[in-house]
């Protein structure tokens, strides 16, 4: 999970924001609430193939008291191709928390599943479409240096919160209450039983909804597994540090990015002490090609840039150069990265609502301790905690720290070199799931764009659905996924 919008590895998800897909007919998407319960069909946005079905159901935000405000989901079907459709469509449950569902339409997977089957995308409360509780913590685009800022800026969380206060209740924005949402859609829909694909922070509202509702649910993906163990941002550190290190052993054992970076490990290290001592300066300029800047970028920063750029198996094959570069001086390339990512959308409230009402307060006392050796340090601990201070939070989560069990066929997808859903974490998630299967992608980051071979992962997704089960899926084609390469030279 991650605090901007991220869901579905790219072999599933395409990161960027798309625009949702066009129907039959056109026109503006209204975004009006109507009575609870009462299922609307809207116009779509243009965009995709139909036939396309777009649609509103409206539910309560408060659903302890069912009265009040209402929410109005903003809901896409592909509908099959096949007009003897099988029965049983796929939900796809999108990552963050923030990122909406209806953002992830063009995947390419979604139209080689929409043969045969609908395809559901579901903007989750506070996301999208769904009343969107978007938060502007970085810019505007002329104060570059604003990109540098905190994680989360006290003031401006103070302000978000302030201006969101005024059309949503923030405590009623949880994973429970998403699971009842997705229900309420999926009997709208006219759906007896569904299929699950969730990435990252949507695999722990996928296994939420297997718990309350499991005889509705056929089959599940989970693309890097969340445990109800797992309280972010506890660990970050540490798992940056162990994906970061695999990573620079991997370049190590790589002759052309040994020959290039013979002292990776050692300038990498070298790199975040000096910035620590001393901030970097580094001229750039905003992606909209405003006027170039001078900024200050502190250790926290270029922590957070390398981090991200090992969350994609693409991004992270440029991490050796871009570290020896820095330790040359050239601290640009790093400093652009992490102006790009903070550029490319806004962070968003429905983060803050979840995690600090099911993760920040559950992160154990000597977390910071924990994680402060690590590359990463402990900052996103210290800056979480103090955000939620200034943010309301929900109820305990009944579901935590409590394994779901259940005999639903489950598949579970990681990346070998996550640095935010190891590997280790899904074993715990599929230890409870007598019928899952757990599956590593070699040099995988949390996505795995960028990587061959990747048609062994659709496959494998594919036939799973098809198949209802597990059982006999052949995954000897995943030994031959591979890096094509470290980027040497810029």
């Amino acid at each position: 999970m991650a605090s901007r919008r991220f869901g579905l590895a790219p072999v599933v998800v395409m990161l960027a924001a798309l625009s949702v897909v066009a129907g039959c007919r056109r026109g503006p998407v209204a975004a009006a609430s109507g009575p609870a319960g009462v299922l609307t069909e809207e116009d779509c946005p243009e965009g995709a193939e139909p036939p396309v079905r777009c649609a509103r159901l409206s539910v309560f935000e408060n659903r302890a008291t069912k009265s009040g405000r209402t929410i109005p989901l903003r809901i896409v079907v592909l509908r099959a191709r096949d007009p003897n459709r099988l029965p049983d469509p796929v939900f796809y449950l999108a990552g963050g928390p923030g990122q909406a569902a209806t953002e992830l339409i063009r995947l390419r997977t979604a139209y080689a599943l929409r043969s045969t089957r609908d395809v559901v995308f579901v903007d989750q409360r506070g996301t999208g479409g769904s009343n969107g509780l978007t938060c502007a913590f970085y810019g505007p685009p002329h104060d570059v240096q604003s990109y540098f800022d905190h994680f989360l800026p006290p003031a401006k969380v103070r302000a978000c919160r302030q201006d969101l206060e005024a059309r949503a209740d923030l405590a009623q924005y949880t994973t429970a209450n998403a699971a009842d949402d997705l229900d309420e859609v999926r009997a709208a829909l006219g759906y007896d039983r569904i299929n699950l694909i969730g990435g990252s922070y949507g695999t722990r509202l996928a296994m939420e909804f297997v718990r309350r509702y499991e005889p509705r649910v056929r089959t599940v993906i989970l693309d890097g597994a969340v445990a109800t163990s797992s309280h972010m941002p506890e660990r970050f550190g540490q798992r940056a540090q162990r994906a970061l290190d695999a990573l620079l052993e991997e370049c190590a054992a790589d002759s052309g990015c040994r020959g290039a970076f013979p002292s990776i490990r050692e300038e990498a290290k070298a790199v975040f002490q000096r910035l620590a001592a001393e901030p970097a300066r580094v001229s750039l300029s905003h992606p909209a090609g405003l006027r170039v800047a001078e900024i200050v970028m502190t250790r926290e920063n270029a922590a957070e840039a390398i981090r991200y750029m090992t969350y994609s198996s693409r991004d992270a094959s440029n991490v050796p150069l871009y570290l020896h570069s820095a330790y040359q001086g050239n601290f640009a390339p790093i400093a652009a990265f992490l102006l790009r990512h903070r550029a490319d959308g806004s962070f968003d409230g429905l983060y803050l609502s979840a995690t600090c009402t099911e993760d920040v307060p559950f992160v154990a006392a000597g977390a910071e301790r924990e994680d402060e050796a690590t590359y990463l340090g402990s900052y996103r601990i210290r800056e979480q905690r103090a955000a939620c201070t200034d943010w309301p939070g929900g109820a305990k989560p009944e579901w935590l720290n409590r394994p779901v069990a259940s005999q639903v066929p489950v598949l579970l997808i990681s990346g070998a070199l996550d640095p935010v859903t190891a590997p280790a974490e899904a074993a715990d998630v599929a230890a409870s799931l007598p019928r899952a299967l757990h599956v590593t992608v070699p040099f995988g980051g949390h996505s795995y764009n960028g990587l061959s071979g990747l048609e062994c992962v659709d496959r494998l997704r594919n036939e799973f659905i098809a198949r209802g089960s597990a059982d006999g899926l052949d995954t000897q084609c995943l030994a031959r996924i591979s890096r094509p390469g470290f980027a040497l030279q810029h």
